[in-house]
């Protein structure tokens, strides 16, 4: 634990040293989510969004985007972790942080430790903004959507660990960060409704534990209906978190075992 926490704060100096990466993971977030905030702002008023009102039961899109947008922020910063280990790789420093007594687990928590305090930071501004626009859940609906949360992140440990093992193994795993980074959002469910994707598609969005927390996290906030009846819901996105825990747990001794036989390779 002591590894792991040294390393905790040798991280969350590193993401303080330079005003404008530390000031930038605040803003970064809502600043990309701006232009679709103004669209769903004006559709709004306008009156444009009856077809997605229709598909949600809210017309409220700009509200929908923020609330899953607060939600997408905190699973990307667990399994987006995989990119401080890749920029370790470039830094030259990642066989010095092998041969230390911090474990893969204990990188992992410190690396993830960090990108969620900086979260928790820009979330509130974000929260900020859904207040007045969509009120405030109640105690038993932030219960709900803080126990939707923990199996989010949960599930989100599964991904991060598949793709720590991946970017061990292959030099070019980066290119698959990036597309499950632009991806995934966009099956999940984060910026539109699952109903919108291509037939097609909608099987593989389901497969994600993030499709069912996001859904979620939107009925016990904003009282949209919810894809299935809530226990249900809740149900699958535990099974689903631990199910990507399992594998991904696997896959990181699986990956790193090849690794240090192997090396690195490109797809």
């Amino acid at each position: 634990m002591r590894p792991a926490l040294t390393f905790l704060a040798y991280s969350l100096r590193i993401m303080t040293r330079y005003r404008s990466e530390f000031y930038g993971s605040f803003t970064t977030p809502l600043l990309l989510a701006l232009p679709a905030l103004l669209l769903g702002y004006w559709g709004e008023q306008l009156g444009y969004l009856e077809a997605f009102a229709e598909a949600t039961g809210t017309a409220r899109y700009a509200v929908y985007l923020l609330v899953g947008a607060v939600y997408w922020n905190y699973v990307e910063a667990v399994w987006s972790i995989a990119f401080s280990l890749r920029a370790a790789m470039r830094w030259g420093v990642l066989e010095s942080l092998l041969v230390t007594r911090l474990s893969r687990l204990g990188m992992i928590l410190a690396w993830s430790g960090r990108s969620l305090l900086g979260v928790t930071v820009h979330s509130i501004l974000a929260i900020a903004l859904v207040l007045p626009l969509g009120g405030w859940p109640g105690a038993a609906a932030v219960g709900a959507i803080l126990l939707v949360l923990l199996c989010s992140v949960i599930g989100s440990y599964g991904m991060a660990f598949l793709l720590f093992g991946l970017t061990l193994r292959f030099k070019d795993a980066e290119s698959l960060l990036s597309l499950v980074g632009n991806v995934a959002p966009l099956l999940g469910g984060v910026f539109f409704p699952v109903a919108f994707l291509p037939v097609f598609l909608r099987p593989l969005s389901y497969l994600f534990p993030f499709t069912y927390g996001v859904d979620a996290v939107r009925a016990l906030w904003l009282g949209t209906p919810a894809m299935f009846p809530m226990g249900l819901q809740l149900g699958l996105l535990a099974m689903l978190a631990v199910a990507y825990v399992a594998l991904g747990w696997w896959a990181l001794v699986h990956f790193e075992r090849r690794a240090r036989h192997h090396g690195l390779e490109g797809f």
